[in-house]
């Protein structure tokens, strides 16, 4: 989707934040036209040290374009009231310290509320405000089932690759800050937005959990193989490459019989619902295996979904992400100054996310009074 208006242009964000779920609700404010403030402690944002000896992060910069960065250091107490006038003057307060908030720079929604009862205030937490314990995105793939959903039948259970409750987190507090902003267009007040990363891991696994918590099945790790369709598989061709071919409806299952050259099988009471292809899901599988073993992947991904078909080629990141489709639908730009692409996981227009992320402190002078010298010892 391309966003070109400003939306919430004269929107006031300050960003108490670091990593990704905090940032990306920022990012997508900013990118509907709020000006983002980014408050960093001395040794920044984490995601800035992601990146090789001497280089930046592109991670960061994915994460933080367009804002501008504010370095206060909690220790300081010149430092600590400046958060608190930002604070005071803003319109929305992003912040993933939680129940630290208050301790760390002294101001908390609820010590403020009294006297500014239009601001909107994010708290994005592991477990959500008050619960106590630790939680980041790896450890809520562990308890909330993805990692035993992750894996192959019989191995050991896996990490997802990519940060998925991070990013699910990220999106759904962006969209929780926008209904409160409507809210107050609509002459409400403002309000606090407790937005626990469980609550996203829970929305990532409730398919699964719909199906186990229903008895319609047990969802368990079956690799890149699903519970509910057959065929649902990766295969491998004849070039050693890989794709994944799917059926979720009858036509999908004659796109791929007619494809393979099994038109028998279209005849053949065993395979004549997804519920008798289910009970012969080996016997399709190692047919299906044969047949894709017998062209290349691009063969493959062309019969096939011309037939009207799912099929895809696996592709490696790198690849994936030089797709001309890719670049065209503004999901990577090009941003002066940096040697490599970035890519955009927001509703950025393209012009508007070929921005650079701000260096460390690089507002300070704008925005902060000069401050006493920062003392020694390293803060974590």
């Amino acid at each position: 989707m391309d966003i070109k208006q400003k939306l919430l242009d004269g929107v006031n964000v300050v960003e108490v934040s670091q990593l990704i779920a905090a940032p990306l609700c920022g990012l997508t404010l900013a990118d509907l036209g709020a000006s983002v403030t980014k408050v960093e402690s001395p040794h920044g944002d984490y995601t800035r040290t992601w990146a090789k000896p001497g280089a930046e992060s592109a991670i960061f910069h994915m994460l933080n374009r367009g804002k501008r960065s504010v370095v206060l250091d909690p220790r300081l107490p010149g430092h600590r009231v400046h958060a608190r006038e930002m604070v005071m003057q803003a319109d929305v307060v992003i912040e993933n310290l939680g129940d630290a908030m208050a301790h760390t720079y002294g101001v908390d929604y609820a010590d403020i509320s009294d006297v500014r009862p239009k601001l909107i205030w994010c708290s994005i937490s592991g477990l959500g405000r008050g619960r106590g314990g630790r939680a980041i995105d790896m450890t809520l793939q562990a308890s909330m089932g993805m990692s035993a959903l992750t894996g192959e039948h019989g191995r050991p259970p896996l990490r997802g690759a990519m940060p998925f409750v991070d990013i699910a987190t990220g999106m759904y507090a962006a969209q929780s800050v926008l209904a409160a902003i409507l809210e107050l267009e609509r002459g409400g007040d403002g309000t606090f937005l407790d937005c626990a990363m469980i609550d996203a891991a829970a929305t990532l696994t409730a398919a699964p959990a719909a199906l186990a918590l229903s008895g319609y099945s047990m969802p368990r790790r079956m690799g890149s193989e699903s519970d509910l369709f057959v065929p649902s598989r990766v295969f491998e061709t004849a070039d050693g490459e890989y794709v994944h071919v799917v059926a979720i409806s009858p036509s999908h299952w004659r796109a791929i019989c007619r494809a393979i050259g099994h038109d028998d099988w279209l005849t053949d009471q065993r395979f004549a619902t997804n519920q008798a292809r289910l009970e012969h899901r080996d016997f399709i599988h190692s047919a299906i295996a044969e047949a894709i073993r017998g062209r290349t992947a691009s063969d493959w991904c062309e019969l096939i979904p011309k037939e009207g078909g799912f099929c895809a080629r696996v592709r490696e990141i790198e690849e994936a992400w030089a797709d001309p489709l890719v670049r065209g639908r503004g999901r990577r730009v090009d941003i002066p100054g940096l040697e490599f692409p970035v890519p955009v996981p927001s509703l950025a227009h393209t012009e508007l996310a070929a921005v650079r992320g701000p260096l460390l402190g690089e507002h300070n002078p704008a925005l902060v009074e000069p401050a006493a010298e920062v003392p020694s010892g390293v803060y974590d």
